[in-house]
């Protein structure tokens, strides 16, 4: 058996001697089957639910109406006053709706000023959709009156005429007729409510596995730069030379990376994508950690550092949230953040993926060329 192969199983075993990597083949399955279990696709994907107190007669056009625009983000729910407040206190129900008994005396009258009373609760997020959508059904209920009075107003038809008219007034337009609106993501995808839903937990069980392999890759670092200054070291490099023992080392290190990461990975939808991903992050995340290691000063202020990588990875990468919707200057920082470049490549982004192996491919040759000290 060759010098380096032993070496290699030596490091290797030396891996599992330490409680870190026990900790680190446990934690990250454990937390990425968590989150699945706690965020299932169906609770993630449900619709908002949204109450509606109904009077006791005149609101059946303005129900049916808003009944049709129910679906896969808010649906609303008929009830009674008292149950409406308890659903939306208790959180269950994301706000309600209360029509006045007079509705349809009001909707006749166009009266519509205060017509309606929303109740929200502390957590309430929708009701601005909710008024759109209510405001767009009462357009629709009184648009066929406030057109009956313009046009006599304006003298284009008379009262005997309005008969005749009135089927018009009440048509619905046909697609070509209307303002449609189409909603899109910031990168330019069409807007599917599920989808969404679906990719949002996707993207956290990746992001959870990719920040948490950086941190290993920082770990990793600080103990190939411990392990250059032991006094076995320094007798070994001149003899096989520092690179490829580094080499060795690093591909012992992240072998129970990638083993705890192709695990925890299992729990996503889709695992083929993110798996694969992983071999072109881990190759990136290890060059880096070589790179570190290589400088004392990087790699020895990596303890203190090493605790805001998990909050900058998660501002500077669309894990929750991508900001560069908010500050457009951070972008091109949030589009080739590594994290950013692995949640891309396991959604099947392969050129991402062939971003991070040429990055690793640049870091390995600057480090070939620099010059042993």
């Amino acid at each position: 058996m060759s010098f380096f192969a032993v070496f290699w199983k030596d490091s290797f075993r030396t891996q599992f001697t330490g409680r870190r990597t026990w900790a680190l083949l446990l934690l990250l399955p454990l937390l990425t089957f968590g989150a699945a279990r706690l965020m299932p696709a169906r609770e993630v994907s449900a619709p908002v639910q949204v109450g509606v107190v109904l009077p006791a007669e005149g609101g059946e056009d303005f129900w049916r109406r808003l009944e049709a625009r129910s679906g896969v983000v808010v649906t609303f729910q008929p009830a009674s006053l008292e149950r409406a407040e308890g659903q939306v206190a208790l959180g269950r129900w994301d706000c309600a709706l209360v029509l006045p008994e007079d509705f349809s005396r009001r909707l006749e009258a166009q009266d519509l000023e205060g017509l309606f009373t929303l109740l929200i609760g502390p957590g309430s997020v929708v009701y601005p959709l909710v008024r759109e959508t209510v405001s767009a059904c009462v357009a629709e209920c009184v648009s066929p009156r406030m057109a009956e009075d313009y046009l006599l107003s304006s003298g284009i038809t008379s009262e005997a005429g309005l008969p005749r008219l009135r089927p018009r007034l009440e048509e619905t337009l046909l697609d070509k007729d209307r303002v449609l609106v189409s909603l899109e993501t910031v990168d330019g995808a069409p807007l599917d409510p599920l989808a969404l839903a679906d990719s949002g937990v996707s993207n956290l069980l990746y992001g959870l596995t990719a920040i948490l392999l950086l941190i290993w890759a920082l770990f990793t670092a600080m103990d190939l730069g411990r392990w250059l200054e032991s006094p076995f070291a320094r007798r070994l490099i001149p003899l096989r030379g520092r690179a490829p023992l580094l080499l060795v080392r690093l591909a012992a290190a992240l072998s129970p990376a990638l083993c705890s990461g192709t695990l925890a990975l299992l729990a996503a939808e889709r695992p083929g994508h993110c798996i694969l991903a992983l071999v072109p992050y881990l190759l990136f995340c290890g060059t880096a950690a070589l790179l570190l290691a290589r400088f004392r000063p990087l790699w020895s202020a990596l303890p203190v550092l090493t605790p805001f990588v998990p909050v900058l990875a998660l501002l500077l990468s669309p894990v929750l949230l991508d900001i560069s919707a908010l500050f457009p200057a951070l972008a091109p920082v949030i589009r080739w953040n590594p994290v950013t470049l692995y949640l891309r490549a396991s959604d099947g982004s392969w050129r991402d993926g062939l971003v991070l192996a040429g990055a690793s491919a640049a870091l390995l040759l600057a480090l070939s060329l620099r010059r042993e000290p």
